[in-house]
């Protein structure tokens, strides 16, 4: 059973007021009906809304987050306008390697190390205000050195954090962890970033105590506080070694990356390939079709109408393979159909492509970073571009001052770019909150 962590001074800072008293139960009542008409008023707008957006979805980003009454994703031609500005830095102080998560409205910092050492504690962010706060430790039962993470959703409003046998989850509204212990079945296994459909967080490992290939996927349902294993069957012979997911409106789509040895008359060869498979309704189904094999899928991401394959080097396992990247891609959450990506202005001669991509449902951004990786904790950031899904046009964008020193992953906030500097530093590019 998952088991509470108190924290300090805890309690829910929804400013929530004590119930009305018995005299005014004469205006609660009055105050009721008319909120059951405006509730019916107010349904009757959103579905005109939502009628409005499916009509306008050919019509460009501007009219599609204006009518629906959302402030718009940050858009390509919007972020070579903007300036830099140096943020508030952060509490926790310098250090590499935190998990950062954004929530839809905030920045979350966790861990990191500092002087040799991992830390357990965190921070948020808040752009509108531009302040930060300290947030409750991590418990000591969820590991965090090679941790994965994922922000639940707006249903949930949690992160999710583990790294092997206990996965924690964080409240920011009550500041307060809870803790679950994963299946068994995961133990001794890698685990690959995990998704969130805002009813379950899907998690999925590779290898085994044996050290032999083999998938595990599993689901933790944050409702009922309950895992099951979904773990979807594979082609026989096709041992997997690598994983990535991505979740959409109304499934779960996993690459299967394997390879195996085969012999041959002079030998032996590897073979390999990657494997679709998508989930929906409660049931897997394979889905490989005329996807490119030999590439590499890893940080796809999905937003509002597309998902953002980043650029894959080529795939064939432990092969001595040459050195060669695809172009970006986008596809399409349904037919998984794929259009190609032009090439950035940061893509060098012979091709290389930026190691940092990113995805709001405007607009792919493109970082280059030099040395270090994933993605580049320590690496210092470099050139940056954006690219217009509407228009088809990249734009170069302004350089960050000093080419900072990366704590971890650029964060692509809705209305800004968010860069933690290693020594603690926080760095904004596009518009303030």
């Amino acid at each position: 059973m998952p088991e509470d962590v108190p924290l300090p001074g805890g309690g829910h800072p929804d400013g929530s007021q004590p119930g009305p008293s018995r005299s005014s139960s004469r205006s609660v009542r009055r105050g009721r009906r008319l909120w059951a008409v405006a509730a019916l008023v107010l349904g009757l707008g959103v579905a005109a809304v939502a009628l409005t957006v499916g009509i306008a979805v050919r019509d460009g980003p501007t009219r599609i987050w204006s009518e629906c009454c959302l402030p718009a994703p940050a858009t390509a031609a919007g972020l070579a306008r903007a300036h830099w500005s140096v943020l508030p830095p952060s509490p926790l102080g310098p250090r590499s390697d935190p998990i950062l998560t954004w929530t839809g409205n905030e920045l979350v910092e966790l861990g990191g190390v500092r002087d040799g050492i991992l830390h357990r504690d965190g921070a948020i962010f808040d752009p509108g205000r531009r302040q930060w706060r300290r947030i409750a430790a991590v418990p000591g039962s969820v590991g965090l050195h090679g941790a994965v993470a994922v922000w639940t959703g707006v249903a949930d409003h949690r992160l999710f954090v583990t790294n092997g046998k206990v996965a924690g989850l964080y409240d920011p509204y009550a500041n307060r962890w809870t803790t679950t212990r994963l299946p068994r079945s995961l133990a001794g296994r890698a685990l690959y970033a995990p998704v969130s459909t805002g009813h379950d967080v899907i998690l999925a490992a590779i290898g085994g105590p044996s050290g032999r290939p083999g998938l595990a996927v599993t689901a933790y349902n944050l409702a009922r506080r309950a895992w099951r294993m979904i773990t979807p069957p594979l082609p026989a012979r096709h041992p997997p070694g690598a994983v990535s997911m991505v979740a959409t409106w109304h499934r779960v789509i996993l690459w299967s990356m394997w390879s195996r040895s085969r012999r041959t008359a002079a030998g032996s060869t590897i073979v390999s390939g990657v494997d679709v498979l998508v989930r929906r309704h409660g049931a897997w189904s394979a889905r490989t079709g005329h996807w490119p094999q030999h590439r590499v899928v890893v940080g796809a991401a999905f937003a509002q109408f597309r998902i953002l394959v980043p650029p894959g080097q080529f795939w064939c396992g432990p092969c001595p393979a040459p050195y060669s990247e695809s172009p970006a891609r986008f596809a399409d959450p349904s037919s998984l159909a794929l259009s190609t990506i032009p090439n950035s202005p940061l893509v060098t001669s012979p091709p290389a492509q930026p190691p940092i991509w990113l995805w709001n449902g405007n607009t792919v951004l493109a970082a280059d970073a030099s040395s270090a990786s994933r993605v580049a904790p320590d690496g210092r950031l470099g050139g940056l571009a954006a690219y217009d899904r509407w228009s088809g046009r990249w734009y170069l964008l302004p350089s960050a001052p000093s080419r900072p020193a990366l704590a971890g992953p650029p964060i692509f906030a809705e209305q800004q770019l968010l860069v933690l500097r290693l020594d603690g530093g926080l760095l904004a590019l596009g518009k303030r909150s």
